[in-house]
């Protein structure tokens, strides 16, 4: 566990030496303020010259909110491994105390768990719809499982960091299961039930929570599993 420590406080090192993944560490808290100054405004000026609310849309951007933090914060961690791997330190980790699974749990298990704290801060703080702590709780572990699958995903389909810009953009998509729930009728919005930010929207937008949390996180489990094995054969 000490070197699986040292080796997140590594990648934290690296992080602040890197100018590009200190935005995206920045990027949540500025779409958070964002969010909370710029959206009551726009719903003003909506409401005085068109007579028309947003406020039926709030759930919907807190739940976008939810699902992009810690989508966000993945591509740091998928950047870490495909820059070990270009480096040759990921090859040479695999015959230390930190190998296989515990090296994806430095890189992927610890940087989710903060994720899911940055998400729940960000959402307590800056959010619009009044959510409540207890979705928020539970929308944020679905976020953050996603995030460390997609983070897997980039690093398992991508050579090199280069490769990886494109296919991070590749993680926007995975944000449409959560667009299914306020847009596609039942029971056609349930051909999404793939995709995480589904579950979240389920969560956010129908209220429930036990199912959401539940469901949510097999489908996390199965995007993991499925590129966590791609990722470590592909060393």
């Amino acid at each position: 566990m000490k070197q699986t420590l040292r080796l997140f406080a590594a990648g934290l090192r690296q992080t602040a030496n890197d100018g590009m993944l200190l935005v995206l560490l920045a990027a949540p808290l500025l779409i958070g303020i964002l969010v909370k100054q710029g959206v009551p405004l726009l719903n003003a000026l909506c409401e005085t010259h068109w007579g028309f609310s947003l406020a039926a849309w709030y759930r919907l951007i807190d739940g976008f909110v939810l699902a992009l933090v810690p989508s966000m914060l993945s591509i740091i961690s998928a950047f870490l491994l495909l820059e070990e791997r270009d480096e040759g330190t990921g090859a040479y980790y695999q015959i230390t105390p930190v190998r296989g699974y515990s090296y994806l749990v430095a890189r992927l298990g610890l940087p989710a768990g903060w994720a899911f704290l940055y998400t729940v801060l960000a959402v307590s703080v800056f959010g619009i719809s009044g959510l409540g702590f207890g979705r928020t709780v539970f929308a944020a572990l679905i976020g953050a499982g996603a995030g460390a699958a997609c983070a897997l995903m980039v690093a398992a389909l991508a050579g090199n960091r280069v490769e990886g810009l494109a296919v991070s953009k590749l993680t926007g998509l995975s944000l449409l299961g959560l667009f299914a729930v306020w847009f596609i009728p039942a029971p056609y919005r349930y051909a999404a039930a793939f995709l995480p930010s589904f579950w979240i929207g389920m969560l956010v937008n129908q209220g429930a929570a036990g199912i959401a949390l539940l469901c949510g996180t097999a489908v996390c489990g199965i995007w993991t599993v499925i590129f966590g094995r791609r990722f470590l054969q592909k060393g």
